[in-house]
C-alpha cells in the first residue's frame, strides 16, 4: 500500500501524542486531516505507526551506552541512521520526537 510521506508522517505524529490520545489509535484523527483515505488505509497507516514506534523503542532499549557510573543512550545520529535505513519517510522532526520519546520509555 503507497501512502505519501506527509499522511505517514501526519499518522506517525499522531501516534506519538501523550494526553488523552495516548496509545488512541489513530484512524479518526488522521482521517479528519485525509478524508480521502479507505478504512483499509487509515489502519494500515495506524499498524504501520505502531510498528515504527515498537521498532524504535526496542532500539533504544536494546542499545543503551554503558558508562562508568551510569547508562545513557546512543547518540542521535546512530538512532537516526537505523530508523531512516528502514522507514526512510520518516521526517526530522518526528524522528526527534520519536528519539526523545524512546528515551523516555527505555527509562521507565
Amino acid at each position: 500500500m503507497e501512502l505519501s510521506k506527509s499522511t505517514l508522517n501526519s499518522g506517525l505524529s499522531f501516534s506519538m501524542e501523550f494526553g488523552k490520545n495516548w496509545l488512541v489509535d489513530i484512524q479518526d484523527r488522521l482521517r479528519n486531516e485525509n478524508f480521502e483515505l479507505t478504512t483499509s488505509e487509515l489502519d494500515f497507516c495506524n499498524k504501520l505507526c505502531k510498528k515504527v514506534n515498537k521498532c524504535a523503542h526496542d532500539y533504544v532499549s536494546n542499545n543503551p551506552v554503558k558508562g562508568d557510573k551510569e547508562i545513557s543512550f546512543m547518540e542521535f545520529s546512530q538512532f537516526a541512521k537505523f530508523m531512516k535505513s528502514k522507514y526512510e519517510w520518516i521526517s526530522d522532526k518526528n524522528l526527534s520526537h520519536l528519539y526523545s520519546q524512546s528515551c523516555y520509555y527505555a527509562l521507565k
